[in-house]
């Protein structure tokens, strides 16, 4: 008798979902990009613009969104915000002058700051949830694809068929990501556990737990956008590579991204370990370091998948940090907040790395920046300990309670 196929979850479909949302949305970015220099030909000044219209809601719109989350409910926010990202991205074909397509930027940019924060709460509110860890390993999964999955579809698009069509086909991904939601059919509001009604910044920020991730993933995200407009100047300059090295360069970034993911579904019990989440940072630093110390390829190469690996590692353990730490109905507000964090690091970090690098050079300045990510996993990894000797018992009580029990055995 042949087994019985297996159901798919709604944690299958919530990732599938997720993928095809976060691809299109990375192709999108890379197509907008494309038009504007290739087909509008703007400037450096233009491109700044679209990365300001693209990630600027995420920061300023985090506590509405976060709100109307928790209140109308992921499902139905993601139905609606993946519908606008269909429109959105069908209007781009029609974009003919610079300010149009960064209008249409921006609205876009309002509807990722829905999509992505709606997603990642969902397993809150599916029935029979899913154990924290098991939805951020998988999450982290469905985010971590379209490093590679985005840029890739983003390239054979336009390469094949040109940007109009390229849209099109990003369109039809946003769709099918909506439609994911809609397959999703009912969901529970998670019970109310006696949190305050009113979850801002600041309280969010009192919890040891989820401030250190919070204020972590801002760091990271940080170095993250002060690599950015390096990268390609360092391979081309320190390496002496051209750009197809910068390209393998990514996609081994991205290899090691999936590859975390194997890894963390095979020893998913490691998440629970409190030194996790610092352990990451103190990885992604020595990766980065490791990457651009050198002007050999296969070191850098080494550099940058330990890199990828350690920021695979970095974003479940942020996630579970927040859904331990946050109450279930105010989940929303709490994946809305970390998006908000994540987007801050590609709005002020590149201008600001390319300009000290203009003056001090390219290496010391990304060096700074690892450093940086280093100190901070550091002052996590010592309050971490200092709070768990604070929560030890004291060595003179334990020995007080062990000859009490030894007593115990003896009388009986």
């Amino acid at each position: 008798m042949s087994a019985a196929p297996r159901r798919l979850t709604p944690l299958h479909k919530l990732v599938a979902g997720q993928s095809l949302i976060g691809i299109a949305y990375w192709a999108l970015l890379i197509v907008i990009e494309s038009k504007a220099t290739f087909t509008l030909h703007e400037d450096a000044a233009y491109m700044a613009a679209i990365a300001v219209a693209w990630g600027a809601p995420s920061v300023l719109l985090s506590h509405p969104v976060g709100r109307v989350i928790d209140s109308a409910g992921p499902r139905t926010v993601g139905i609606v915000a993946s519908g606008a990202g269909v429109l959105t991205t069908l209007a781009m074909i029609t974009t003919d002058t610079a300010p149009l397509l960064w209008a249409v930027t921006l609205a876009s940019g309002v509807a990722r700051a829905f999509a992505q924060p709606a997603a990642d709460a969902m397993p809150s509110w599916l029935p029979g949830r899913t154990e924290h860890v098991t939805s951020s390993i998988w999450m982290g999964f469905a985010t971590s694809l379209p490093f590679i999955a985005g840029p890739t579809t983003a390239a054979v698009c336009i390469a094949l068929w040109g940007t109009v069509s390229a849209f099109v086909v990003i369109a039809a991904l946003s769709l099918l990501g909506g439609c994911v939601f809609l397959s999703l059919g009912g969901t529970r509001r998670p019970a109310a556990d006696g949190t305050a009604s009113r979850v801002r910044a600041r309280t969010l920020l009192a919890s040891f737990s989820v401030g250190a991730a919070l204020l972590l993933t801002l760091v990271t995200s940080l170095a993250n956008g002060a690599f950015r407009p390096l990268e390609p100047l360092y391979v081309r300059e320190i390496l002496d590579r051209p750009a197809s090295t910068f390209a393998t360069i990514e996609v081994i970034f991205g290899i090691g991204l999936l590859g975390a993911t194997v890894f963390m579904l095979r020893w998913k019990h490691l998440l629970d370990h409190a030194y996790f989440l610092p352990a990451s940072v103190l990885m992604i630093s020595v990766g980065e370091a490791v990457y651009i110390m050198t002007d050999r390829v296969p070191v850098a190469f080494g550099g940058v998948f330990v890199w990828g690996v350690a920021v695979g590692l970095f974003g479940p353990a942020c996630r579970i940090a927040l859904l331990r730490g946050v109450s279930a109905e105010h989940h929303g507000r709490a994946m809305a907040l970390w998006r908000a964090m994540q987007a801050t690091g590609s709005l002020v970090a590149p201008a600001v790395s390319g300009l000290l690098a203009a003056v001090v050079g390219i290496q010391p300045i990304l060096l700074t920046v690892s450093a940086v990510v280093a100190v901070s996993g550091s002052v996590a990894w010592c309050l971490v300990g200092m709070r768990r000797r604070a929560a030890a018992p004291p060595p003179q009580r334990v020995r007080a309670q062990l000859s009490t029990v030894e007593a115990s055995r003896n009388q009986s």
